[in-house]
């Protein structure tokens, strides 16, 4: 037998689930990688080491085939290497294989460009757009489903 009340998402419920959606997205999305000049010493941290072919070829036995680019924090710099611990993988097809912390040495022969994350002001103000948009239209949606009800208050036990 059906509930003779339906059960309805509580507009506090829906309003608590677009208000930590909008704090966690801006931690992933406003960030992007730049090139670090060939000639310069990356910074330690977070990047993105782009393989010349025989790169590729090096890290074959400990990474897999085909790679182009590999992705973690760099821990250690050299004039003659990059060590970082490898969270992602990335083929020439731009498929992603994650990996659990694989740490690699990479000659620097090997390595066509290395970029480094770096804060984004425009996709910073992008997603600040875009969160005020879905959270105005979510209010807006509230406000005209309680201004909609009947005003009964769904009514007391009925024999």
């Amino acid at each position: 037998m059906a509930h003779p009340f339906p059960r309805r998402r509580p507009a506090a419920f829906t309003a608590l689930a677009l208000t930590a959606w909008s704090l966690v997205l801006p931690l992933v999305g406003c960030y992007r990688y730049v090139p670090v000049d060939t000639n310069a010493t990356p910074a330690l941290g977070e990047s993105s080491v782009i393989l010349t072919s025989a790169g590729s070829a090096a890290v074959q036995g400990k990474l897999g085939e085909n790679v182009r680019t590999l992705d973690g924090p760099i821990t250690r710099v050299t004039a003659d290497s990059i060590e970082l611990i490898v969270t992602d993988v990335f083929t020439q097809t731009r498929e992603r294989f994650p990996q659990n912390g694989v740490p690699v040495a990479v000659a620097r022969a090997n390595v066509e460009q290395v970029q480094t994350k770096s804060f984004s002001k425009k996709r910073t103000w992008t997603l600040v757009g875009v969160i005020a948009a879905v959270l105005a239209v979510a209010l807006g949606a509230a406000t005209a489903a309680s201004a909609s009800s009947s005003g009964d208050g769904g009514g007391g036990i009925q024999p």
